[in-house]
């Protein structure tokens, strides 16, 4: 076998393998239960302090600080839950009025049953952005994600 057909078959094999892998990864993540969205909490402004929302006969609590939310530093994210029995906690910020890609962060427990973790969102083209901070809840009573709004203003 020549030197150019060996690299020919290694290239096939290797996309052979990433799209075998590829479809394995979607399958898995398929097979995960869904979350049940709830509306966004009206009339919030995370700006203004933490903001509630009920979920399944319980509460969420949800801040960010610092309440500027200044861009390309870091933010701190806090959940507390009122009335929910919840195993893990994860905040996924999304862009409205632009795609900024993947946001999300896991959150750790605290021993006071507070949740809480570490992120930054970078600067964007436009002078405006909105997000959306969905918290997501793996709990007792099930899966939920909860969306709060907020914007931020570069500078």
């Amino acid at each position: 076998m020549t030197n150019r057909a060996s690299v020919t078959l290694m290239a096939v094999g290797f996309v052979l393998v990433a799209g075998l892998t590829f479809f394995l990864a979607r399958d898995w993540q398929s097979r995960e239960p869904p979350y049940h969205r709830v509306a966004a909490a009206e009339g919030c402004d995370l700006r203004a302090g933490p903001c509630r929302q009920t979920v399944a006969g319980g509460a969420v609590v949800f801040s960010i600080m610092p309440q500027a939310v200044p861009l390309m530093r870091p933010l701190q994210l806090a959940v507390e839950a009122v009335g929910l029995d919840l195993r893990a906690v994860a905040v996924e910020i999304r862009g409205l009025n632009m795609d900024m890609g993947l946001n999300r962060t896991l959150l750790k427990q605290s021993q006071t049953g507070r949740w809480s973790g570490e992120t930054i969102l970078p600067l964007c083209s436009q002078r405006q952005m909105q997000w959306e901070a969905a918290v997501r809840l793996d709990a007792e009573q099930g899966r939920f994600e909860v969306p709060f709004l907020f914007d931020t203003k570069r500078p």
